[in-house]
């Protein structure tokens, strides 16, 4: 579809509050996972996200209305009225500095840039467990390159440190966020998160 951009750089607030509930995140997950040319009816996102079609309804709106998803195709099947939507864009990011201008903002928009993180992870743990319980994603891999990498700590580290390893996920994710889609490529699920709550 000659409509659906690359990348989407989302730099507004509207946006942000569209993309802050765990299910929209995971239909556009499903959508921006599968081949450029699959579109999907409710029905169909229902069945693949194990969740009532009834419930996918006001959220497929929201996405729509917020310029996430398009509808693809329409056709009348049985005198209803049946619409295929896919994502509007094949990656999402956000423009830089836009969550630290957001936090720095009113509570609204503030609350939105939280609420985001939070829909992120969980829907990256609900995408998680599905890959886990369906055998897709094995803890005990023999091939260790398969194997989830999971790491959450706190650590103090001196100023200097914490700014030096700071700079190497920035790099990380620019190099990601440069990356090009592979449509024969393996599907990749990463969340990179780093804070620093100095005193």
């Amino acid at each position: 579809m000659d409509d659906v951009r690359d990348v989407r750089i989302v730099e507004d607030v509207e946006t942000l509050k569209a993309l802050s509930d765990p299910l929209r995140l995971s239909i556009l997950q499903t959508m921006t996972g599968a081949p450029a040319d699959r579109f999907w009816t409710a029905k169909e996102l229902a069945r693949e996200l194990k969740e009532p079609q009834t419930k996918l309804y006001r959220h497929l709106k929201h996405l729509e209305e917020a310029g996430l998803i398009l509808v693809a195709e329409t056709r009348v099947v049985s005198g209803i009225v049946e619409q295929r939507y896919t994502a509007a864009q094949r990656r999402i990011q956000l423009s830089k500095g836009f969550l630290a201008s957001t936090a720095a903002g009113e509570t609204e928009e503030r609350d939105a840039a939280l609420e985001l993180v939070n829909s992120a992870l969980i829907s990256f743990e609900r995408e998680l467990a599905e890959a886990l319980r369906s055998g897709r994603v094995r803890l005990d891999d023999a091939d260790e390159r398969r194997r989830p990498m999971v790491m959450i700590a706190d650590f103090r580290l001196a100023a200097d440190r914490a700014e030096a390893y700071q700079a190497r996920f920035r790099q990380l994710m620019d190099e990601l966020s440069a990356e090009p889609d592979d449509p024969d490529g393996v599907p990749v699920h990463l969340m990179l998160a780093m804070y620093r709550a100095d005193k």
